[in-house]
């Protein structure tokens, strides 16, 4: 990927910040009119181009390739491409470079290159405009489409959903009326044991540890969050904490298989380690 600016380019490479780990750069190619950019709520009129006949490009973007559509900004649909439309005018057109992708095997060694151009958006609204039902609208969908994700096998997808859900229910601590106050308490704790499980399913226990905490500061009986904080413990080494936390489910759930076989796990662990530490205890004397 050439560095400059050439041809008909207009700027530099620029680095675009997204919630994935990946590396995305975009380089404007025409420049827009007017001063306004998408915001929240935007629906933008988007045409993505791209010669890649490979299944990853409808994989990670899940849009047609070289027709025009629609996105809806703040939605989750697609953080990678969201993160590139922030501040684009309408008409500006841009090359996109993916790469680094953690999820695909493909894009840790490779490049997506694409062509994004923003025809038009409607207004939209930051979020602190928003009203409190708009926002539990929005929680709700953004936790259902994380589930779908979920299922479907993009784990950094649903995180994404997730923790997106989890920012917005956080304006709406201070103003929940008291009569939905049960219901709201039991999403965000559902939230949180829900982003724990991606978190853990990507390999990242601390993260996953402070998920799980904040769903058990709200529920401390969620065994969920229970179960996932102790698998969490158990991959740092904490293997004390982990106990605590796993026989806590049990208690809760004598039958939980997750936890049983965490256990299991668990306790394999602390002899090969127990092995280990003998072997370099025994050359040290012999």
């Amino acid at each position: 990927m050439d560095g400059g600016a050439g041809g008909d380019d207009l700027t530099a490479w620029e680095l675009v910040p997204v919630w994935r780990c990946s590396v995305v750069r975009r380089r404007f190619l025409e420049r827009g009119s007017g001063d306004e950019t998408p915001r929240g709520g935007s629906v933008c009129r988007i045409l993505i181009e791209s010669d890649a006949t490979d299944p990853l490009c409808s994989q990670l973007l899940p849009y047609p390739i070289n027709h025009c559509t629609l996105l809806t900004m703040g939605e989750g649909e697609c953080d990678i491409i969201e993160g590139v439309l922030e501040g684009m005018r309408a008409g500006e057109r841009c090359k996109v470079v993916i790469s680094g992708l953690e999820s695909s095997p493909c894009l840790q060694t490779q490049e997506l290159r694409l062509t994004l151009q923003l025809h038009s958006f409607t207004p939209g609204r930051d979020f602190w405009e928003l009203s409190f039902d708009e926002k539990w609208g929005s929680i709700a969908r953004h936790k259902q489409r994380g589930g779908t994700r979920f299922k479907a096998g993009d784990v950094w997808g649903a995180a994404h959903s997730y923790s997106l859900a989890t920012r917005l229910a956080v304006t709406l601590q201070r103003v929940v009326p008291a009569e939905r106050d049960p219901e709201f308490q039991r999403v965000r704790t559902e939230l949180h044991a829900n982003l724990a499980a991606c978190q853990l399913r990507l390999g990242q226990p601390r993260n996953t540890l402070l998920s799980a905490t904040r769903a058990l500061g709200l529920q401390p009986r969620c065994t969920k969050a229970l179960c996932r904080r102790g698998l969490a413990l158990s991959m740092l080494g904490e293997f004390k904490q982990a106990r605590a936390d796993l026989r806590g489910v049990l208690e809760l759930e004598p039958a939980s298989k997750p936890a049983l076989q965490a256990l299991r796990d668990l306790e394999r662990r602390e002899r090969e380690q127990r092995g280990q530490l003998a072997r370099a205890m025994s050359k040290l004397f012999n």
